[in-house]
């Protein structure tokens, strides 16, 4: 049985909001009747715990939320690497994984009224291997919808160029829903950027305004994705991270630096326990020390009072930070709070019955 609409969800770039916009439409699906699948042709391993390391964390909650039947490598069938990848690929025959993604797909998609496909963290992921994104959305007779986070009008560049790459591949780009834009920006994307888009037969189908609550982390969250061993403040694991702080400086010159701002994340050596103080003094939301190193004792306790989750972890400072500025906050099955808040944004900032009719 063929299905009756799929969507090939894509994004130039990580952090465009994706997932959180898939969760939001399948749940609005579902409530009209209709049978939902997913499917992510090629994904990326996101995850540094042992025994998780080949999973791509989207699939996973997806196929969770959705209480999918098929196993992760059969809704995601080709998983790379995050960084280096191409060594399994050399002599690779481009034309076998193109058919096992068609199969994979066939079978995903049996008797399912909509079909959510997700594209890789970028618009050309797939390409080194004949797999780009438009050719695959054509052999699998999909649409392509473009969630493009708002930093700024080179948003312009990047949707253009999306739409000049399907045309080459013989497809057409459906539309564009801008997402995650700041307040300062809103009134300038209205009147000047999506206007602009327009001009070149793009519709945009949505302008979805930046919400924290959404996009920001908790430190479960992050201390998942690092693999970090919880200390102490073990009660503060679902505090929001909204800024990332590094203490690498004196006490007195910290303090100031993390008065600044709210909800930060400290990451500093796990020896620096004059800096771990002023940032449990000055009301940080959670601290990470690197280097499998230790405070003195005295720390911990007051860690447990002020419920600051002390996180230690084996990397440097910088391949720590380098770590952490990839997570967003990601929706969870049974996490109702993000779900009820996607949901509402889509609700009233999409044309999500023209999407999903």
């Amino acid at each position: 049985m063929l299905v009756e609409k799929a969507l090939y969800i894509a994004s130039t770039d990580e952090a465009s909001g994706k997932s959180a916009i898939i969760v939001a439409l399948a749940s609005i699906a579902m409530e009209m009747g209709k049978k939902v699948g997913y499917f992510k042709p090629i994904g990326m391993r996101s995850s540094l715990i042992p025994g998780r390391e080949h999973l791509d964390e989207d699939v996973e909650i997806m196929r969770s939320f959705l209480k999918l039947k098929y196993d992760s490598n059969i809704i995601c069938p080709l998983t790379l690497d995050r960084d280096e990848f191409l060594d399994k690929f050399v002599y690779a025959d481009a034309e076998s994984y193109i058919k096992s993604i068609r199969a994979a797909y066939d079978k995903v998609s049996e008797d399912r009224d909509l079909m959510l496909i997700e594209g890789p963290h970028n618009f050309s992921t797939g390409s080194f291997i004949n797999c780009p994104l438009p050719k695959l959305a054509k052999d699998l007779g999909a649409e392509i919808l473009l969630i493009e986070r708002v930093m700024d009008d080179s948003v312009v560049d990047d949707v253009l160029q999306c739409q000049d790459c399907c045309m080459r591949w013989g497809i057409k780009l459906s539309g564009a829903i801008l997402n995650r834009i700041s307040s300062d920006r809103l009134e300038r994307v209205k009147s000047v950027i999506k206007p602009f888009i327009e001009k070149h037969n793009i519709k945009v189908l949505g302008l979805i305004p930046e919400d924290k609550a959404l996009s920001a982390p908790t430190v479960r969250e992050i201390c998942d994705f690092i693999g970090g061993r919880v200390l102490a403040g073990k009660e503060g694991l679902d505090n929001l991270i909204e800024a990332i702080l590094i203490g690498a400086m004196t006490p007195d010159s910290a303090a100031k630096y993390f008065r600044r701002v709210t909800n930060e994340l400290v990451i500093t050596g796990g020896d620096r326990t004059d800096i771990i103080l002023t940032a449990l003094e000055t009301g940080v939301s959670a601290i990470i020390l690197t280097g499998n190193l230790y405070p003195s004792a005295k720390v911990f306790p007051k860690a447990d009072q002020l419920k600051v989750p002390l996180i230690s972890v084996p990397y440097d400072t910088y391949t720590t930070l380098q770590y952490v500025q990839k997570i967003t906050g990601k929706i969870k099955p049974g996490d109702p709070r993000r779900i009820s808040t996607a949901i509402d944004l889509v609700r009233k900032h999409v044309d999500w019955r023209q999407i999903i009719s």
